[in-house]
């Protein structure tokens, strides 16, 4: 029996990795698949989304915090823990790290121990896989579990962006990274760039980190026509990384069209971006649609022509949400964070700015946009559904990736 052991954030309960909505459809060609959701909080509990009929999930909630201060102490067996505490006084010991390392390894024993409590013991002929979704503690989790139950499974990771690029972090680290490295089969960052970023950072390891792209589903081109209303489409967390405030300030400056500016999800700053909203021009109209589910998402993009994409992000992993847009044939303008400008190609399928630019950089590139002559445009159209023909087709992608994991050979 194939067994796939996931290791999520919450997934699939409440919001959190929505994008794994997809990729588990994909998952026919294993006999059962153990979902683990970690970090489970009980009010996101109430919300649970459609998994497989092949698909076991087993909630793993959140520990009040006292109970990770008191597992600490049952982490100090861990040969592991001293080993990373060595990185971390060459690499520059502060209490914040330290606490980082703690929590690390407090949350990976807890978590472990928790999934053990709720699993039978697989069979000896069974061949199991474990799959973490984030690189983080994780991974670790599956190490341990490995570890425990003497079993020979690959340990296979995605990385993303907050669990790759140590550099955005507060205090400049991510536990165990080379600890992992070396227990890990594969890393699978989801862009080119972590994966160069990773490979430079651990060059001992390079072997082992490959790109793995996601995708999207299929849900066909946008019909319809360009009218005098341009309509823009933003979808994204409104969160300080998100930058939404400098897009607002941006259309501030472009007086002589009429915009429609549409946003799809939530969050933290949304009173910041309500109170830039309030500030724009007459010519100016911005819906702000608060967070939806995917299928409302894609039937939105199907049934509604749009112009322009835009995405503003100070970073990114390799955005998802210009993936979907891409796949209905919108153009985007976007900064060149992380990945991204592996998914938009400038002057091919929408325009690649530079992260840094201001409010008339992202004005002028949007009157771009609205100026441009129809040929030109509907090329850029015809690009973009291309360009995720090619990389970001989610059937694609994600056949080539589970049948890479079941055929992993050491």
């Amino acid at each position: 029996m194939k067994i796939l052991c996931l290791f999520t954030n919450e997934f699939p309960y409440g919001n959190w990795e929505p994008y794994l909505e997809t990729e588990i459809k994909f998952y026919n060609d294993f006999d059962r698949v153990y979902i683990f959701s970690l970090q489970l909080r009980q009010d996101h509990a109430v919300t649970k989304r459609h998994v497989g009929s092949n698909v076991i999930v087993i909630p793993i909630y959140y520990a009040p915090r006292w109970k990770y201060l008191v597992n600490v102490i049952k982490t100090l067996k861990d040969l592991n823990l001293y080993k990373e505490l060595f990185r971390v006084i060459k690499k520059g010991i502060s209490l914040s790290r330290l606490i980082s390392l703690f929590v690390f390894f407090s949350r990976s024993h807890y978590e472990a121990k928790k999934i053990l409590e709720n699993i039978k013991i697989w069979n000896k002929d069974d061949d199991v896989y474990f799959y973490s979704y984030r690189f983080e503690y994780q991974p670790y989790v599956a190490v341990l579990i490995k570890k425990w139950l003497q079993l020979d499974s690959p340990i296979f990771s995605r990385a993303h962006r907050f669990d790759l690029y140590e550099e955005r972090r507060p205090n400049g680290y991510i536990p165990m990274r080379e600890g992992l490295l070396s227990n890990v089969n594969y890393v699978y960052p989801c862009s080119n760039d972590g994966t160069q970023y990773l490979s430079s950072a651990y060059p001992d390891y390079k072997q082992k980190i490959k790109t793995k792209y996601l995708g999207t589903q299929d849900y066909g081109c946008q019909q319809g026509k360009r009218s005098k209303i341009f309509k823009i489409i933003t979808c994204s967390t409104i969160t300080d990384v998100k930058r939404l405030t400098l897009l607002a300030n941006a259309l501030a400056k472009i007086t002589d069209n009429d915009i429609s500016w549409i946003h799809f999800g939530d969050g933290v700053l949304r009173r910041d971006l309500e109170g830039a909203i309030k500030k724009l021009p007459a010519n100016i109209q911005v819906t702000l649609k608060g967070n939806v589910d995917n299928p409302e998402l894609m039937r939105f993009y199907k049934d509604n022509y749009c112009d322009l994409f835009i995405n503003v992000s100070s970073s990114e992993g390799l955005p998802v949400s210009i993936m979907e847009a891409i796949s209905f044939g919108i153009p985007c303008l976007a900064t060149n964070a992380g990945g991204t400008a592996e998914i938009v190609e400038d002057g091919y399928n929408g325009y690649i700015i530079p992260v840094d630019s201001n409010e008339e950089i992202i004005a002028e590139n949007i009157v771009k946009f609205i100026d441009m002559d129809e040929c030109k445009y509907l090329d850029m159209r015809d690009a973009a559904r291309t360009k995720w023909m090619k990389m970001f087709n989610a059937e694609k992608n994600y056949k080539a990736f589970i049948k890479d994991l079941i055929n992993y050979k050491e």
